[in-house]
């Protein structure tokens, strides 16, 4: 076997767990089911009870952690790249808070609303936040310690406004807030999701033509104007789409914390460095995908918040990495 097949054994190896943990979240539940049904259910072959159970409930949840936990890893590596710091990623630098904060007001304000509302008032507020952050660390730029420590102290301040926001509204309100605040893919079905990937695959093209330019950014702003780069409006296109995959996201499921700062880390172990945005991609997807099992699954029949297991996932994370790095 030669050294140059080992990448593709990587991203083969990949591949095949994100695949097993989507048959482990199709087959499991409260109704149990062999592959062979599944199969049955996803070809067609079959219109019974257990092909509805598929179809209808399992099968949304299930594409909804796989694109989600796509997203947000793309979004975290992009940011970890712009930033050239391992903690720039959307939810250290608030930009979910922020989308959640936009998504409270709009809760708070309007009765009754849509996906698309929904959506916009997430991507406005993640928008507003990254515009804040990078206001305020206009002189230093966005690869000093000021640009993650801004990010950090403007996330405190919406947690706070977001938390104020909870108590001044009415319970109903306040629990479907906290809830959906909790980051959480129990309740995705095709009507809700199908806008979302929709959304997210337009986001996709756009993030993926933008990070060829991710390189040569890296390598300094003047050298980027020698090479003949656009720099300010590759930074804002990487960013806007960055923010986008977050706030869709978040718009959807809620902000699920930790996936977008620790998928770029585990790429970066696991997968070859060429392709850094895809494969944090698909990193995010593994790590949402199982966990979302995880928050389904292991405690049945109670039901977990995804982002109560992201967090926790996430905590264990950075402890054993600040333990290592200490020795």
């Amino acid at each position: 076997m030669t050294t140059s097949s080992f990448p593709l054994l990587r991203w083969s190896a990949t591949l095949a767990l994100l695949v097993g943990v989507l048959i482990a979240a199709l087959v499991s539940g409260d109704l149990l089911l062999s592959p062979t049904e599944v199969w049955s259910a996803l070809s067609g072959q079959t219109h019974d009870f257990a092909a509805t159970v598929v179809l209808s409930w399992r099968l949304p949840r299930a594409l909804a952690a796989i694109a989600f936990g796509a997203a947000l890893g793309a979004a975290g590596a992009v940011f970890q790249r712009l930033t050239r710091n391992p903690l720039g990623s959307p939810d250290v630098i608030g930009f979910n808070t922020g989308a959640y904060t936009g998504v409270l007001l709009l809760l708070l304000t309007v009765p009754t609303v849509g996906f698309l509302s929904i959506a916009g008032a997430a991507l406005i507020g993640g928008l507003l936040t990254a515009a804040a952050v990078i206001m305020l660390t206009a002189r230093t730029g966005m690869a000093g310690r000021a640009f993650i420590l801004t990010g950090i102290a403007i996330s405190a301040l919406l947690s706070a406004t977001n938390t104020w926001l909870l108590y001044r509204t009415d319970t109903a309100t306040a629990t479907a807030g906290s809830l959906w605040g909790a980051g959480t893919l129990d309740n995705t079905r095709w009507n809700n999701l199908t806008p979302a990937l929709i959304a997210l695959a337009a986001l996709a093209i756009l993030v993926s033509i933008a990070s060829t330019r991710l390189r040569i950014l890296e390598l300094g702003d003047d050298l980027a104007v020698a090479l003949g780069l656009r720099v300010r409006q590759s930074r804002f296109l990487l960013i806007a789409g960055a923010v986008a995959l977050t706030a869709i996201t978040t718009a959807s499921a809620g902000p699920i914390m930790f996936i977008a700062l620790a998928a770029p880390h585990l790429a970066r172990a696991m997968l070859p460095r060429r392709r850094p945005v895809l494969a944090a991609a698909l990193t995010g997807a593994l790590l949402l995908s199982a966990a979302d099992w995880i928050a389904a699954h292991a405690f049945a029949p109670t039901q977990l918040p995804v982002g109560a297991v992201t967090v926790t996932i996430g905590g264990a994370y950075l402890t054993i990495t600040l333990l290592r790095r200490g020795r």
